[in-house]
C-alpha cells in the first residue's frame, strides 16, 4: 500500500537535515503533482534550513540534501518543483549570509570587548533608562494639551519629528530579546526544555552602557531581517537584492541593498488591520473599566491574600483583562473552569495581573535601576500563591511566564530564569502589556487550541440575537451519508442569514503565525462552500428545519470572534467579527463620547457622528448587508494605515529597506470622511441627520 505524503515526516526529516528519511518516505509515496508543491512549500518554510551563525558541516548537509531533492523531483518528471528548490538553496545562503554578516559587524563593536553577561547587563540597564525617559515624554505628551487623545499615536521628539512611542517601546524590548536571542545561542543559554537561562549579570557602567549601543542597533538589524526574510519565505513577500544604488546610499558606505515589501494577495493587509483593531478594542474597553466606579471600588491591591475573581481583583488591569478577555471569547472567563496549558483562564489573568501590578509599583518610583526585579523562585511562588495561584497552580504559571526560545516576545514571558535559580521581572515588557493578547498569544505559543470555545460562540450570537427580537438556530443534520452543521441561521426580511462561528487566535504580526492563521481562513472558506453547496444539493433541509427560511436569499458570512474581518468578503462569503456584528444592532450613531471618571461615559451627539449604521430610525438587513459588506470599523482603519519604508542596516556595507504597515493620527473629521467614502452618512452637516 502506497503511503500517503505525511507533512510530519517532511519536517522531521528537514529538522534533522536527514536526506536518508526523507528520501525513504517519498520512495513509499506515489507523488502527485500537488504533493511535489505540497512538498516545495514545506522546504521552503523549513526554519531548520536558515542557518543564522557560520555551521559548515549544516551547511553542507543542507546542501546536499536540496540537490538530492531537486534531482528526486527532476527523475519524478517535476521540474518546476525541482528548479524551485535549486533557486531556494542559493537564496538560503542569501538569507544566511545577511545574519551572518550581522554577527560579524557585532564582533568588531566596542561591546564585543565585554564579556557576554556584561553585554546584557549593560543593554538591560540601557533600555530600562531609554523606557524610563519615553514614560515621561509618554506623560508630557498626554498633558501638553489637558486633555487625553486617542486618536493622536504619535509625538515629537527633540528635533520636532514625529514617533510612535508605542512603536519605540516595542523597539526598546524587541532589540533586548533579540540580544538575548543572540547570546543565547552563542553561548548555550537555553536549557533542554528551550527555557533561557542567564548567568549572573554584573552591574554595568555608564561607559558600558554607552558601548553596547552598537548591539542594540544590530537587534533591530537581526530583528527587522527576521521578519523580512520571514514574510517572504510564509507570506510570499518580494525580497529582492539591488546592487546598483543611488549615491545616498553609496556615499554613506552600504554596496548593497535589501528590499522587502508585502505580496500583492492583501493577507498580509488584513493580519495587519486585525492584530491593530485588537488593541484598539481593547483601548476602548480600557475606558470602560475607568469610567465604571464600581470596577475602582473593586480592587483590592497585592498586599493581602487574595482570592481570584469574581471574588476579588487585584487591580483595574485585571478587571480589564478578565472582562475584556470574557467578551473577546464570548463567555464570562469566571465561569470556564476548563484548564488551558494547566490554568484557568481566570487563573491565567490573576497570574499576570500580579506581575503587572509589582512591575507598575517599580515604574511609579521613576527610578531605572529599581525596572529589574528579582525573586528567589519560592518567593515569587509564595507571592502568586497569595493572590490566589493555589495547588501548583503558581508553579504552572511561573514557567509558562518565562522566557524561552519559542516565546514570540518579553511581554508574554516577561520573567528571565537565572542559573542560580531565581528570576528577573522585568518592568520594561511587564507593565503595560495587554493582558488579554499576552494571554492569546501564550497560549498559541504553547499550542492551545481555543476552537473548543466555538460552541459557546455559537450559543453567544444565537441568544444575542434573540434578544434583538431575531429568532436564531443552529441546524445540524445528515444527507448523503454526511453532517452539514449551519452554526447560526436566521431569517430577517427577505434573507436567510447563516453565519460560521470561529474562535481563532490572531498572529500578534508575525509572519509565521499569520500563514498559519490565512491556512485557517482558507479551510473556512471551503467549509462554508460545502454547506452553501449542501442546501442547493438538499433544499429540504430548510424544509424540514427551518421553513421560513424557503425562497430567501441566503447571505453566507464568517463571523470571528476577534476582530478579523475582510471588506467585501472572499468568494461571495462575508467575514465580519463579534464586535462588528454586536455594535450594530446597539445603536446607529458611531462617535465620539465624552469622558468623566466619576459620571462615566457620556453620550454620542448625532450632530457630529461619525457615522451612521441605519438608513432609518431601526435597523434593516439591508443596512446589516452594507455592513457585512464594508464594516464601518474596518473601513475607517483601513484609510488610516499606510506603507511606509523604514531603513535598516543589516551589515558593514549592507542596508535594508522594510516597507511595512503603519497606523497614522485620525481625527474626527477624517473617520467621517472615511465612512462617507464607505457608503455610510456621517454627522457635520444638518442634512446628514436621519
Amino acid at each position: 500500500m502506497t503511503a500517503k505524503l505525511s507533512e510530519t515526516i517532511i519536517n522531521e526529516s528537514l529538522e534533522k537535515l536527514s536526506w536518508k528519511q526523507l528520501s525513504s518516505h517519498l520512495a513509499a509515496t506515489t507523488l502527485t503533482e500537488e504533493d511535489a508543491n505540497k512538498l516545495t512549500g514545506l522546504v521552503k518554510r523549513a526554519e531548520s534550513l536558515v542557518l543564522k551563525r557560520k555551521n559548515p558541516s549544516q551547511e553542507t548537509k543542507r546542501d546536499e540534501l536540496l540537490q538530492k531533492l531537486a534531482n528526486f523531483l527532476d527523475a519524478k518528471n517535476y521540474p518546476n518543483q525541482a528548479e524551485f528548490v535549486r533557486n531556494y538553496d542559493a537564496r538560503l545562503k542569501e538569507i544566511d549570509s545577511v545574519y551572518k554578516g550581522i554577527l560579524v559587524h557585532l564582533a568588531k563593536t566596542d561591546a564585543a570587548a565585554l564579556t557576554p553577561e556584561l553585554r546584557v547587563s549593560a543593554l538591560l540597564d540601557r533600555a530600562n533608562r531609554e523606557y524610563n525617559e519615553l514614560q515621561s515624554r509618554m506623560l508630557q505628551g498626554m498633558q501638553g494639551e489637558g486633555v487625553l487623545d486617542l486618536g493622536k499615536v504619535t509625538l515629537r521628539d527633540d528635533d520636532g519629528r514625529a514617533f510612535s512611542p508605542d512603536a519605540v517601546h516595542e523597539l526598546i524590548v524587541a532589540t533586548f530579546a533579540s540580544t538575548l536571542g543572540m547570546e543565547a545561542h552563542i553561548h548555550g543559554w537555553y536549557d533542554p526544555n528551550g527555557v533561557l537561562t542567564l548567568p549572573s549579570l554584573p552591574p554595568s557602567t555608564e561607559e558600558n552602557r554607552l558601548s553596547v549601543g552598537s548591539v542594540q542597533l544590530l537587534a533591530a538589524s537581526w530583528r527587522s531581517w527576521q521578519f523580512a526574510e520571514r514574510r517572504h519565505r510564509f507570506l510570499d513577500g518580494a525580497l529582492e537584492k539591488c546592487t546598483e544604488l543611488d549615491p545616498s546610499w553609496t556615499n554613506r558606505g552600504f554596496t548593497s541593498l535589501w528590499q522587502s515589501r508585502p505580496a500583492d494577495d492583501l493577507r498580509e493587509f488584513h493580519d495587519y488591520l486585525a492584530n491593530n483593531r485588537l488593541a484598539e478594542r481593547l483601548r476602548q474597553h480600557w475606558v470602560k473599566v475607568l469610567s465604571n466606579p464600581k470596577y475602582r471600588r473593586a480592587v483590592a491591591g497585592i498586599d493581602g491574600q487574595v482570592e481570584l475573581l469574581p471574588k476579588n481583583a487585584i487591580s483595574l488591569d485585571e478587571i480589564h483583562g478578565a472582562t475584556a478577555l470574557s467578551q473577546l471569547l464570548s463567555g464570562a472567563i469566571t465561569e470556564d473552569c476548563e484548564l488551558y496549558a494547566g490554568l484557568t483562564l481566570a487563573e491565567w489573568v490573576r497570574g499576570y495581573s500580579a506581575l503587572q501590578s509589582v512591575c507598575a509599583a517599580a515604574i511609579a518610583r521613576g527610578d531605572p535601576d529599581h525596572l529589574t526585579i528579582r525573586f528567589s523562585r519560592p518567593d515569587l511562588v509564595a507571592l502568586l500563591e497569595r493572590l490566589g495561584l493555589q495547588n501548583s497552580k503558581a508553579e504552572v504559571f511561573v514557567n509558562h511566564a518565562t522566557y524561552r526560545k519559542a516565546s514570540r516576545d518579553l511581554f508574554d514571558q516577561p520573567l528571565i530564569k537565572l542559573q542560580d535559580g531565581s528570576l528577573i521581572l522585568l518592568a520594561l515588557s511587564g507593565a503595560t502589556s495587554s493582558i488579554p493578547n499576552v494571554i492569546l498569544s501564550t497560549l498559541g505559543m504553547l499550542e492551545v487550541n481555543l476552537d473548543g470555545r466555538g460552541k459557546r460562540f455559537e450559543r453567544y450570537i444565537i441568544e444575542f440575537l434573540g434578544r434583538q427580537g431575531i429568532k436564531a438556530k443552529n441546524i445540524v443534520c445528515k444527507r448523503g451519508g454526511e453532517i452539514y452543521d449551519y452554526d447560526v441561521a436566521f431569517v430577517w426580511g427577505d434573507y436567510l442569514f447563516l453565519l460560521e462561528c470561529k474562535s481563532r487566535g490572531l498572529s500578534g504580526g508575525d509572519p509565521t503565525k499569520a500563514y498559519y492563521f490565512s491556512l485557517g481562513i482558507r479551510d473556512v472558506i471551503k467549509q462554508v462552500k460545502r454547506l452553501a453547496d449542501g442546501l442547493e444539493r438538499y433544499p429540504d433541509i430548510l424544509t424540514d428545519h427551518f421553513p421560513e427560511a424557503v425562497g430567501k436569499q441566503v447571505v453566507h458570512c464568517v463571523i470571528n470572534s476577534l476582530p478579523y474581518a475582510v471588506i467585501d468578503g472572499i468568494d461571495d462569503i462575508h467575514f465580519t467579527d463579534e464586535g462588528s456584528f454586536t455594535r450594530f444592532f446597539q445603536q446607529s450613531e458611531i462617535g465620539p463620547r465624552s469622558f468623566d471618571r466619576d459620571k462615566g461615559l457620556g453620550d454620542i451627539d448625532p450632530g457630529t457622528a461619525v457615522a451612521f449604521l441605519w438608513d432609518g430610525p431601526c435597523p434593516t438587513p439591508e443596512d446589516l448587508l452594507r455592513q457585512l459588506k464594508n464594516p464601518i470599523q474596518l473601513a475607517i482603519s483601513t484609510t488610516h494605515t499606510t506603507l511606509s519604508p523604514l531603513y535598516v542596516p543589516v551589515g558593514e556595507q549592507t542596508a535594508l529597506q522594510l516597507i511595512a504597515f503603519g497606523s497614522t493620527d485620525t481625527t474626527l473629521a477624517s473617520h467621517r470622511q472615511a465612512a462617507r467614502e464607505a457608503g455610510y452618512r456621517s454627522g457635520g452637516d444638518p442634512s446628514d441627520l436621519p
